[in-house]
């Protein structure tokens, strides 16, 4: 036999190492990318996990905030800020994961707070910025709006109404657009037929009348109806809310329109939705809507029955003392939450004598909390009674020498002042009790210096003319959180507060229980409540958000609260590389 060899043996060996190398290179190098993608989610992992340290700063943060309101009421920025300093928004979670936090006010007015997260001692850093705005207690200040008219409101001026806040600047630099107008008894119409624009939302537990030629800037919400008068143009920039119906002769809503009644559109009415809702208008009775190409939506014509849909528009709310929740200290369910005619015949209980004081013509007569005096002109001398006023019981009186328990009141049977005598108030917080009428007519000027406010206490009526001018050196709330001017009428009549000035004015006026009529020219800074308010000429009304921090008396029905307005991240800085060794 020739024996015959088998030379592929050798070659199959080759092979199998071959195929064993490459096999051993596919593992070395899917074992690198584990190693590559573990390493990946390791460091998202630390970041992630710093990042939700430095969130957990913010809310730290934020909590103690919201606590520094819930002890002190509300408080300007800056007074929060240092208020809540003394507190710590640091902590310490384990020996790698630690946070901190720090407070500061930004350019816009804001709360910013700057949170930084760290993990494995610094190897993972995540930076957050929190902008954070304050909300006012609802309910705790009687000065919650532009204006209430409890009864009714009509407005036909050519004044815009809008807001600012005082607390954290000027008109100019603060104003915005929360200039709310509203009514609370049962039935109580909201008339507008001016001819500038309201910003701010327009609420009626009756029915709203646009009869102007410029819009609202805002919502509209109405228990009744709203009618909009024929005319072209942006009538609301908002939405529309009706319990009854709503007529819509003419111009554009940017919004939509929710009514649980009948619904009527004329010709070249329109319904923008510009927030792109799904559906433009919902009506629960029947629809007459004469625009075939603009009452439409998609092709589909708002007398579809996919329109045709009773929509959960929510009441406005309306004082129902029979209500089993009702509460007569909640402003927004009571036209006179204060009581103040009760609370007028307490302050006058203990008064055993009236002054009356009159200032004529280069006369001037001046108040501080201890004395009222004629400094030129006459020589009349007044001194104050100590009586207790509920106005001042969470906020003590400033007064020239130390406080009291009770306050210093200046007891007046008549306040008259006429050609052109002047008033000057200074040295804190002068309180008048006038059991009469309170006039500023001619050419006469009430100056009230800076850190000083005057609160009237009148049974009487309030009547500023043309001529006179009311200078208040510092708006809005003094030191002792006490408007700079402000008006407590008990008057319940027609016409008990009057205000037909050229010159603006600063004040909030509080007369529940009688008209409020403003005819000048001049602008009016504050809030007004009123049983029925109307406005004619060209007053505007300019509502200062700070009295939202004024404690008088009135329930809070929501708490003030620290209110989220966003963040953005930040990448942690660099520190600077050590030298070379």
């Amino acid at each position: 036999m020739v024996a015959v060899f088998n030379k592929q043996h050798g070659f199959t060996l080759i092979t199998v190492l071959i195929l064993t190398s490459m096999a051993s290179l596919v593992v070395l190098s899917s074992l690198r990318e584990n190693i590559v993608q573990e390493r990946l989610s390791g460091n998202f992992q630390k970041k992630l996990n710093s990042r939700l340290l430095a969130e957990k700063g913010v809310f730290e943060q934020a909590k103690l905030l919201q606590q520094t309101l819930n002890r002190e009421g509300v408080l300007a920025v800056d007074d929060l800020i240092n208020k809540t300093n003394l507190a710590s928004g640091t902590g310490i979670i384990a020996s790698d994961a630690t946070f901190s936090a720090t407070l500061a006010k930004n350019p816009d007015g804001e709360l910013e707070i700057a949170s930084l997260g760290q993990r494995f001692e610094g190897d993972a850093q995540s930076n957050l910025v929190a902008r954070f705005g304050i909300q006012g207690a609802k309910g705790s200040s009687v000065f919650t709006n532009a204006m209430v008219g409890c009864k009714g409101v009509n407005l036909s001026g050519s004044g815009s109404i809008d807001s600012y806040d005082s607390s954290q600047g000027t008109y100019e630099e603060t104003k915005s657009n929360d200039g709310d107008v509203s009514t609370i008894a049962g039935d109580s119409d909201v008339v507008l037929s001016g001819h500038s624009p309201i910003r701010g939302d327009v609420k009626a537990s009756g029915v709203i009348y646009l009869n102007g030629s410029s819009p609202i800037i805002g919502n509209i919400h109405s228990n009744t109806g709203v009618y909009i008068s024929p005319g072209s143009g942006l009538r609301v920039d908002g939405n529309v809310y009706t319990r009854g119906y709503y007529k819509h002769r003419g111009g554009r809503i940017s919004g939509v329109v929710r009514a649980n009644g009948d619904a009527t559109m004329q010709w070249s009415t329109y319904i923008d939705n510009t927030q792109g809702e799904t559906l433009d208008i919902m009506y629960g009775g029947t629809g007459d809507f004469k625009d075939t190409y603009n009452n439409q939506q998609d092709g589909v014509h708002y007398s579809n029955s996919k329109f045709n849909i009773n929509p959960n528009v929510e009441p406005v709310t309306v004082a129902d003392p029979t209500a089993p929740d009702y509460d007569p200290s909640n402003p927004d369910t009571n036209c006179d939450p204060l009581i103040l005619p009760e609370k007028m015949t307490d302050i006058m209980a203990g008064i055993t004598g009236y002054d009356s004081i009159s200032v004529g013509p280069t006369q001037l007569f001046k108040f501080n909390t201890e004395q009222g005096f004629h400094s030129n002109g006459g020589s009349q001398i007044i001194v104050p009674t100590l009586a207790d006023v509920f106005l001042f019981d969470k906020k003590i009186q400033n007064q020239s020498h130390g406080s009291h328990s009770k306050e210093y009141v200046f007891a007046l049977d008549g306040l008259k002042m006429t050609s052109d005598g002047k008033m000057e108030v200074s040295g804190g917080d002068v309180i008048l009790l006038i059991d009469g009428d309170f006039s500023m007519g001619g050419d006469t000027t009430l100056t009230i210096k800076k850190d000083s406010s005057l609160t009237v206490l009148i049974t009487g009526k309030v009547n500023i003319g043309a001529g006179a001018k009311v200078i208040t050196e510092q708006e809005g709330l003094t030191t002792s959180g006490h408007p700079s001017l402000s008006f407590y009428s008990s008057f319940n009549g027609v016409n008990g507060v009057q205000f037909s000035g050229a010159a603006n004015l600063y004040a909030a006026i509080y007369a529940p229980l009688t008209t409020v009529k403003l005819s000048g020219s001049g602008e009016l800074f504050g809030s007004v409540r009123g049983a029925v308010i109307t406005s004619t000429g060209g007053s505007g009304a300019h509502y200062d958000a700070g009295l939202l921090k004024v404690q008088n008396g009135g329930k809070p029905s929501t708490p003030a609260r620290i209110v989220f307005l966003g963040w953005s991240y930040k990448t942690p800085p660099q520190s600077e590389p050590s030298p070379a060794q």
